[in-house]
Order: structure tokens, then sequence, then C-alpha cells
């Protein structure tokens, strides 16, 4: 029975020294997140913003661990616009609802340095990963929007993330630049 007990303190403390990156090859990420701005990626008319001039969106993105460098993946994101005057005075209210789909591919800049450079960095729970995204979305508008209610375009942008893990396997996420459908993200991560 001793022997028993020690050797399950040796084995708990073997796991409970186990060091995990952010990253690790075969994890799936799943990012949740709320646009903050949004660009349309479809060329639309001009009209004089309302508000703050954009609807929040949601996107999500979901990516493969192909190494601990390099993930690949898909996304899906809804975002819009509404307006309040056209430019020739006519007062209205205008909405556009714009969805995209398409492919991502994810480097882990963040990890690649910390085992790379030998730098005494916290990769297991942060992880800082520049993003490329690839797809198509159409835009709907308004029935009031005089013109085609429908519009199809390429969606191709890039940008730098950070995700910082609370716990294990979930945690949170920021996301800056020419991304699927907006400017900014901001949401949660969630590793399996």
């Amino acid at each position: 029975m001793k022997k028993l007990i020690i050797l399950a303190i040796f084995a708990i403390s073997l796991l409970a020294t186990k060091q995990a990156n952010a990253t690790e090859k075969g994890d799936f990420n799943v990012y949740v997140t709320t646009n903050l701005g949004h660009h349309g990626f479809i060329p639309e008319k001009t009209y004089t913003l309302r508000g703050l001039g954009f609807i929040p969106g949601v996107t999500l993105n979901m990516d493969y661990a192909a190494s601990k460098y390099f993930g690949i993946g898909g996304w899906f994101t809804f975002s819009g616009k509404k307006y309040g005057t056209d430019l020739s005075g006519n007062n209205g209210f205008y909405k556009y609802r714009n969805f995209g789909v398409g492919m991502r591919g994810v480097f882990h800049l963040y990890q690649l340095i910390s085992e790379k450079g030998n730098a005494k960095l916290d990769a297991d729970k942060f992880d800082v990963y520049i993003p490329l995204a690839l797809g198509g979305g159409f835009r709907l508008a308004d029935k009031n929007i005089p013109g085609d209610k429908f519009a199809a375009g390429a969606i191709v942008g890039s940008g730098i993330g950070v995700s910082y893990y609370f716990v294990e396997h979930i945690g949170g996420n920021l996301e800056a630049g020419y991304l699927e459908g907006s400017y900014a993200k901001l949401g949660l991560v969630f590793k399996f």
C-alpha cells in the first residue's frame, strides 16, 4: 500500500509539472468574437453614417494546429452598416447586412520566438499570432435602398492577434488589422 501511495504521488507530480504551450500540434481552436468596426468588403454607395455607422457583428474562426507554429481552418462572419441620409439629402434609414465565409491560416509567432529564441516567455498561456484570411461574402440591403439588394465580393485580409488563456482550454482573444469583415475583434478562444 505504501508503494502504491508513493507511486501515485510521483505520477501526480509528473503530470503537474508538464509544461504545455498555448498552441500545440493537434489542437483545435474555436474563436468566438464580436466585431469592432466594420469594413465593407463589397463596394457600396456613399451615404451619411448614423450613430456608430456599423452594426456590431460576430465572427467564428476555427483552426487546426498542423504544427505548433501553423494552423489552418475556416471562418464565418456577420456584420453590417447603417446610414441616415444619402448624397441627395434624402432622409431615411438604410441598413446593409454582410455575411462572409472562407479559409484562414494562422502563424503562431510567439511560440516560435519562445522555443527557438530560448526566451523565458510565458508561452503556455500567451500566444501572439498572424492570421491570413481568404474568402468571399455577400451583402443584403434593406428594401428601402434603391438599386440592387444583393452584391457579392472577395475578402482577403490579415492582421495580428493575441490570446491569453485564463485556464488550460479557455482564454481571451483580441485581433486587429484588415480582418474578415472588421478592423478589430474581441472575444473568447476555446482550445480542444
